[in-house]
């Protein structure tokens, strides 16, 4: 049997434009009527303290989430991804596992390795060096806390005995953990400790098709049933039916986002819907079970336009 596509939607954490005077009135009211038009997630994008987006004005990623969760009921709530080298992981265990009480059991964990350089990181005093370990460390620290009573673990970075984490979250054994990063060696480690992979909105369609590849290659050779390791693909998009004029306009602030330019023109997808399902379909073909829409610019009527290429795209 054939798993129903799943569509998610980005939540608005860009103060510009509309956002800028009254985040919170209009958030609550596109989370709750994306969970309305049944989008299947809410996710927020995370700008780690440091890193090469922290510039724009963009909400933390996990108090977005937070309340996103308070004026909604159903939608799951998926956070991708975490820089997580950049974090205390017992800290985010907590926050993590409080979001999930409040939400219900709705939330999905994205972490990654982010960016290699750490300049400004250090600058800041945060940890630098061993970005791999902290990642592995930092994944098998979060599950610990969720999972047992009183967890101990005894690494190389991070070490603790008998240590309580209350509350647990309400998902058990705890919220899904999706690693995102597109190299060979990331690859290999979401075969080996994911519960599902998300393809980077910052890269082209071309490279999710091979990456998709190489994991279903990594999963044959690990004896992994694919079906074990659901891919997701962040699309960075607005629907315009004049696709040149929303693929500029989006192009232009995703340059100035990621500070890389060309980077827009590469990766953003705009026209109409129609056009939209049209260049999506390669992602699905290559075994996306699920696609995270985000839109960048005039997210209430985005949302809108994005039902039809989601009604599109199920039909």
């Amino acid at each position: 049997m054939t798993t129903p596509l799943r569509i998610a939607v980005g939540l608005p954490q860009l103060l510009e434009r509309e956002l800028r005077t009254t985040p919170g009135p209009l958030l609550a009211a596109y989370a709750r009527r994306a969970e309305a038009l049944a989008f299947d997630g809410l996710w927020t994008l995370d700008s780690a303290v440091g890193g090469p987006t922290m510039h724009m004005p963009t909400l933390d990623a996990v108090h977005a989430l937070t309340f996103a969760a308070a004026v909604t009921e159903r939608i799951a709530l998926g956070v991708a991804v975490i820089v997580l080298p950049r974090r205390n992981p017992a800290l985010l265990a907590k926050e993590l596992a409080s979001v999930d009480q409040l939400s219900g059991g709705r939330v999905v964990v994205g972490v990654g390795l982010g960016g290699s350089d750490d300049t400004a990181a250090a600058a800041l005093g945060f940890p630098t060096g061993r970005r791999v370990r902290r990642l592995n460390e930092g994944i098998e620290t979060l599950r610990r806390l969720w999972t047992q009573e009183r967890a101990s673990f005894d690494g190389e970075l991070y070490r603790f005995d008998d240590l309580p984490l209350e509350p647990k979250p309400a998902q058990r054994p705890g919220p899904a953990i999706w690693l995102g990063g597109g190299s060979d060696a990331a690859l290999a480690r979401a075969v080996r400790i994911a519960d599902g992979w998300i393809g980077s909105g910052s890269s082209a369609v071309e490279d999710f098709v091979a990456q998709a590849a190489r994991l279903h290659e990594l999963l044959e050779e690990a004896g992994r049933d694919p079906a074990t390791l659901p891919l997701m693909r962040r699309v960075y998009v607005h629907v315009d039916d004049d696709e040149r004029r929303g693929g500029e306009r989006l192009a232009a602030l995703l340059d100035r986002m990621y500070g890389r330019p060309g980077l827009g023109a590469r990766c953003a997808v705009a026209g109409s819907a129609e056009r939209i399902a049209e260049r999506v379909a390669p992602l699905l073909e290559a075994g996306a079970g699920e696609l995270l829409f985000s839109p960048l610019l005039d997210a209430p009527l985005q949302l809108e336009r994005l039902a039809e290429v989601a009604a599109l795209l199920r039909g």
